[in-house]
């Protein structure tokens, strides 16, 4: 890889993580768009902002095959263009049904390249540095969902329509993939193909060892992670020491940890290596704990930011680890098992929740926070015992 083509990849590899988490963008015009479609019930038009996880979930099963076929800057170019237009369809329907299904095809074009946005940092870095680009993937994440919140926020005032044009993002997008990312195979499979190429494994084989403890972890933090989301502007207002609007501000302060941590990821890593997930679980569960007890609103910020920074250690970890065990040419493969957990838990997590509401016997957040706590703090233990991928 020569020496220009090295510095326009990073920013092209790392520019398509912006829009991952853009099916969100909308939510906000739910209320809006109720009022415009009176005949067409509610819960219907919430799934404007969760149908597209449902195509994502199908079209990142089938995303390795088409990048097979298509080549995987092709395919990354595809799914960001379907973004694109897709995501501007609203403006101009006046069918709910073709709204819908336009988020439907959001989905899919998400779904072509959201493991990717893993598997290719995995394809062209190693080591340390591939460590480092991991946490960096995580940190634009994180970017990318206080950019869609931030811009959301003032195209609402325009109207339901305009908030839509959120995703004109792609343009920017794929444009600098297409400048920075390359032709050709990446070099890590290019070089020495012979002695350190693996054979293509199937999901099946995948599934059989260490990559399914993996996908479990990661389906259980992000189901840690939603029920931080979805309690704590309840724990706020339950405990009496603050508004509905400063929880909105604990889950800003939530997403900008998220992105420093994932920033110094790679630092952290170079010091801690395998000891960082489970660390990073530990004082997750014990800020969680503290923050159930919490009667100040500066002491939550503070544990606010404390849950995001330990949680932003524990994605990349797993994504880089995935690749490790599933080696060269299965990246994609084992990032689409990663992120198949990642959705998974998303769509069980009001469920998981209800269940340890019985379980326990109350609904209130702080419960229900230091139960959540108290598992968490068994499964960073045991993952103590997990051996760093060789």
């Amino acid at each position: 890889m020569t020496r220009t083509l090295n510095w326009r990849l990073a920013p092209a590899l790392l520019s398509i993580s912006i829009l991952l988490t853009s099916a969100n963008a909308v939510a906000g015009t739910i209320p809006l768009m109720a009022a415009r479609f009176p005949t067409v019930p509610l819960s219907q038009i919430e799934s404007l902002t969760t149908i597209p996880s449902l195509s994502v979930l199908i079209f990142v099963v089938l995303s390795n095959p088409i990048a097979k076929k298509l080549g995987n800057k092709v395919t990354v170019l595809l799914g960001v263009l379907i973004v694109l237009i897709a995501g501007l369809i609203p403006i101009v329907a006046n069918s709910f049904w073709l709204i819908l299904s336009s988020r439907f095809l959001l989905g899919a074009g998400i779904g072509l390249f959201n493991a990717m946005a893993y598997s290719l940092i995995s394809s062209y870095y190693q080591g340390a540095k591939r460590q480092t680009m991991m946490g960096y993937q995580g940190s634009v994440n994180s970017l990318g969902n206080i950019l869609m919140f931030l811009i959301s926020s003032l195209l609402i005032g325009f109207g339901w329509r305009q908030v839509y044009l959120y995703y004109l993002i792609a343009i920017p997008v794929f444009i600098l993939f297409w400048w920075g990312a390359p032709n050709q195979r990446p070099a890590a499979e290019n070089q020495e193909e012979s002695s350190t190429a693996q054979p293509q494994l199937g999901l099946g084989q995948l599934l059989k060892g260490r990559l399914m403890i993996y996908a479990l972890l990661v389906l259980f933090s992000m189901m840690i992670m939603q029920t931080v989301i979805v309690k704590i502007s309840g724990l706020i207002l339950s405990a009496g020491y603050g508004k509905i609007a400063d929880g909105s501000i604990a889950l800003a302060i939530l997403g900008v940890a998220n992105m420093i941590g994932g920033t110094l990821y790679g630092q952290i890593f170079k010091l801690l290596h395998r000891l960082i997930m489970p660390l990073g679980l530990l004082i997750d569960a014990v800020a969680l704990f503290a923050l159930a007890h919490s009667e100040s609103l500066w002491l939550t910020y503070t544990l606010t930011t404390v849950a995001g920074l330990s949680t932003s250690l524990v994605g990349p970890y797993l994504f880089a680890g995935s690749a490790e065990i599933a080696g060269k040419g299965n990246e994609t493969l084992a990032s689409s098992v990663l992120i198949v957990g990642i959705n998974i838990g998303v769509f069980i997590t009001p469920y998981a929740l209800s269940g340890l509401s019985h379980l326990i016997g109350s609904d209130q957040p702080g419960p229900i926070l230091v139960a959540v706590s108290i598992i968490l703090a068994v499964i960073g233990g045991l993952t103590f015992l997990l051996r760093e991928p060789e």
